[in-house]
C-alpha cells in the first residue's frame, strides 16, 4: 500500500509537477489551494443537486437543470486541467474549446431566461442550489484575483484568466436560471 504522506512537505515546502520546489506559502500554492476550494464548492453544490430537484414542484420541466449538472461535472474536470497547467505540467493544458462551450452555454441560459434575465444586482441566495452557486461564484472570483497576481509573477497564458472570469459569469447566470426554474423569486439589491 502506498502511503498518502511522503514527509517531503514537513519543512514547509512542496513541489510542482515539473519538480520545482517552493515554500508552501508561495503564491502558486495559494492559487492552487483556492482552485481546490472552488472545485470543492462545486462538489458540494452537485451533492445537493438531485435531492433539491427531486423536492421541487413536480410540474416543472427540469431537463435544462439536469444538463447543467453535466456541464458542472465537466467544469470540475476542466479545473483539474487548469490546476495541472498552473502546477507546470508539461503535458496537460486547458483547451480554448472549453471556453467556447462555456460562452455558448451562458448564451443558451440567457436566451432561456429571456426577459427574466436580470442585469441588476440581486441579493445572494434564493433556494439552496442558487445559494450554493453564489458561494461557488464568490470563491471563483477570489481565484481570479489570485490568478491575476500570479500572472504578474509567472506570465500565464491569457486563456487561464479568461476561463476563470467566464466561469464566474456562468455561475452568476446559472444562479439566476436555477432560481427561475425552481420558481424562486430574486430579490433586487
Amino acid at each position: 500500500m502506498n502511503k498518502i504522506f511522503s514527509k517531503n512537505g514537513d519543512r514547509g515546502q512542496s513541489q510542482l509537477i515539473n519538480g520545482e520546489r517552493l515554500a508552501k506559502n508561495s503564491l502558486v500554492f495559494e492559487v492552487l489551494g483556492t482552485l481546490d476550494e472552488f472545485n470543492s464548492s462545486l462538489g458540494l453544490l452537485l451533492a445537493d443537486w438531485d435531492g433539491e430537484l427531486a423536492s421541487s414542484k413536480k410540474n416543472i420541466d427540469l431537463s435544462d437543470l439536469k444538463e447543467q449538472k453535466k456541464f458542472l461535472i465537466n467544469l470540475q474536470k476542466q479545473l483539474f486541467k487548469l490546476g495541472a497547467e498552473i502546477a507546470k505540467s508539461p503535458k496537460v493544458k486547458l483547451s480554448s474549446a472549453y471556453l467556447e462551450k462555456m460562452e455558448a452555454n451562458i448564451i443558451f441560459l440567457q436566451k432561456k431566461l429571456g426577459e427574466k434575465f436580470l442585469n441588476n444586482f440581486v441579493l445572494p441566495g434564493g433556494n439552496r442550489l442558487a445559494a450554493q452557486t453564489d458561494v461557488a461564484r464568490t470563491i471563483c472570483r477570489r481565484l481570479e484575483r489570485r490568478l491575476v497576481a500570479l500572472d504578474s509573477e509567472r506570465d500565464l497564458r491569457d486563456l487561464l484568466i479568461k476561463f476563470i472570469n467566464r466561469t464566474s459569469d456562468y455561475l452568476y447566470v446559472l444562479k439566476i436560471f436555477i432560481n427561475y426554474k425552481l420558481q424562486t423569486k430574486e430579490v433586487l439589491a
